[in-house]
């Protein structure tokens, strides 16, 4: 496989580019589920898996399109890619900062 060092990062302001664009893409949030709902909240459209179930849970995630990892951080965000890197995902970004630099950036949530 890759490094995890080669995983390619998207800033905030490039995926709420994206997203007005309409590009297709998989936004995966691998958060736990109550931190789904917390004060940070979500990127409208994710699908939430827990990092720990990604790797057994690739096949629930669309392979047609680019997939954005998403945390907290971005530390297990990069795990999240990592695994779906290794289910044969080819092309997965990690949200740099995750949904602190989001919410930093006052782009929009859901609670």
């Amino acid at each position: 496989g890759h490094a995890a060092s080669d995983m390619p990062h998207l800033a905030s302001a490039d995926l709420a580019r994206l997203l007005a664009e309409k590009r297709p893409l998989t936004l995966l949030d691998c958060r736990e589920p109550e931190e789904y709902s917390d004060e940070l909240g979500h990127i409208a459209g994710t699908v939430l898996i827990p990092v720990g179930e990604v790797a057994a849970r690739a096949g629930e995630v669309p392979g047609d399109k680019p997939i954005v990892s998403i945390c907290r951080s971005g530390k297990r965000a990069l795990r999240a890619a990592q695994a779906l890197r290794d289910a044969g995902r080819a092309e997965v970004w990690v949200l740099t900062g995750g949904m602190l630099a989001w919410n930093e950036a006052g782009l929009p949530v859901e609670r």
